[in-house]
């Protein structure tokens, strides 16, 4: 696999700033001593195992299941929308990459940064978001199983629903209807005049006030 890889070199002499090109869909393997910029590569990515940490480069015509690929994968950008499976042994920061994570899965308490170009169903990510940052308007879906520290975060978090018992930290800086929280909240801290959710009432009687 690794003498596959090296004919997308410059004749196998990749110099400084390697750069590989061609549809890796047939090749297998660990990829754990590979370099360089990955732009030009595109193609299903599945077989492929291992540390990722030294490949940079915009991953956007890339596709496939990622659960074999561990390691920082902050040297990546672009649309990571046809990357599919667990990310939960992937690390580092994530600002750069961009796109539909709804087919994402795991633990995604290593990853940190700024998520704003992240969209879709965040249901089956779970675990600490502390070290998320950024707009999560463009996020949807069940969040009870985050925890943490939501501070960072801001935007509109009308698209969201679940219990919100585990998370923690101020949340002024988030705002809309979120109607489809629901849970103990008193962790919670700022101003919620935005939010339709009263977090000095507990739930069971917040939903008896409400019917009311």
């Amino acid at each position: 696999m690794l003498r596959r890889i090296k004919l997308y070199h410059n004749d196998g002499n990749p110099g400084p700033n390697p750069k590989m090109a061609g549809d890796c869909s047939k090749l297998a393997g660990d990829c754990t001593k590979l370099s360089g910029n990955c732009t030009g590569l595109h193609g299903d990515c599945s077989r492929l195992e291992g540390d990722c940490s030294n490949l940079r480069g915009d991953c956007s015509l890339l596709s496939g299941d990622c659960s074999r690929l561990r390691g920082d994968c902050t040297g990546l950008r672009g649309n990571c929308s046809h990357i599919h499976g667990d990310c939960s042994r992937l690390e580092g920061d994530c600002s750069n990459l961009r796109g539909d994570c709804s087919s994402l899965s795991g633990d995604c308490s290593a990853l940190r940064g700024d998520c704003t170009g992240l969209r879709g169903n965040c249901s089956h990510l779970y675990s600490d978001c502390s070290m998320l940052s950024g707009d999560c308007s463009n996020l949807r879906g069940n969040c009870e199983w985050l925890r943490g520290d939501c501070s960072m975060l801001s935007g509109d978090c009308s698209n969201l629903r679940g219990d919100c018992s585990s998370l923690s930290g101020d949340c002024s800086n988030l705002r809309g209807n979120c109607t489809g929280l629901s849970g103990d909240c008193s962790n919670l801290a700022g101003n919620l005049n935005e939010c339709n959710f009263d977090r000095s009432i507990p739930p069971d009687i917040r939903m008896l006030v409400e019917e009311d």
